[in-house]
């Protein structure tokens, strides 16, 4: 990794992504780029330039202190790091263009996961659109002893999604590695519920059939990424239920998975995949674009 962008959030009390970013980064040797934003509406005051300059130094003034404050609580001497206070209302979007303009490994900030129709939070934005992988923080304790969980489509034949396999495994791998941790895969095996409950076709031996086809793709993953059959789960189910139901079940610390980031009112109402994983998981989510 060369370079992790760190993103503050006041509204909470224990800033995860800056004391996890730092153990990533002297894990991994990247570089340190950590920022708060700031923005507050000042139509309030008098029509006066100068007032309203002076307010809004004031706001980064007071923005500055809180992150100087934050960072005399963490350790990070030992690493290279660039500070900055931003005053910008739209943050996801300077992220995206920030990472479109520098060389940056991932972004890392503290997730939020509330959502309406017509309200979408920063989270929703930085998945479907930052160009490189954004890694969203639960509140729970970073344990290098919980495995790293890799998300993968392998019923796929689509090429892109083939090289987003490869992508999500490679970034996992090497999360683990800096980590301490164990790489874990999961697939879901999902079939039509209305197909099952008509009883159209016999779900059990279509799943059993589905599963032996994967059986060589398996074999090839064990063999090319040093993994164990157990190391490799097939589940019955929608994406949105199996993942975090593994992630549960091993005491995965992260889940890697990738996401086609789509846009607009079919994004909104149907959603991405890694979208409804992030609704029930509750533990760290890394989410990976197709190579562009």
């Amino acid at each position: 990794m060369d370079k992790l962008l760190i993103v503050m959030d006041p509204q909470h009390k224990h800033q995860i992504a800056l004391s996890r970013g730092v153990e990533l980064a002297r894990a991994t040797g990247a570089s340190v780029e950590i920022v708060a934003f700031v923005h507050e509406y000042l139509d309030s005051l008098p029509n006066d330039p100068v007032v309203q300059e002076r307010a809004k130094k004031a706001l980064i003034e007071m923005r500055e202190k809180w992150l100087e404050q934050m960072l005399a609580l963490t350790d990070c001497t030992d690493l290279k790091v660039n500070v900055r206070v931003v005053w910008e209302k739209q943050i996801h979007q300077w992220i995206i263009d920030y990472c479109q303009q520098e060389r940056v490994s991932a972004v890392i900030k503290t997730e939020n996961r509330s959502e309406t129709l017509l309200y979408t939070p920063t989270d929703w934005h930085l998945i479907r659109a930052c160009p490189v992988p954004v890694m969203l923080l639960a509140e729970l304790k970073w344990n290098k002893a919980h495995p790293i969980l890799a998300a993968v489509d392998l019923g796929t034949e689509k090429p892109v999604k083939k090289a987003l396999n490869n992508r999500i495994i490679d970034q996992a791998w090497h999360l683990a590695k800096a980590m301490g941790s164990e790489l874990h895969l999961v697939h879901a095996l999902h079939t039509s519920v209305l197909l099952a409950d008509l009883e159209i076709i016999d779900t059990a031996a279509h799943e059993r059939k589905r599963q032996e086809a994967l059986t060589p793709k398996i074999e090839h993953l064990c063999h090319t990424w040093h993994l164990t059959p157990e190391q490799v789960h097939i589940v019955s189910g929608p994406a949105q239920k199996v993942i975090p139901s593994v992630a549960n079940k091993i005491k995965a610390d992260m889940v890697v998975m990738g996401t086609t980031g789509k846009t607009g009112l079919a994004a909104r109402v149907i959603g991405n995949t890694a979208e409804k994983v992030l609704t029930h998981l509750r533990t760290d989510l890394v989410a990976v674009k197709p190579a562009e």
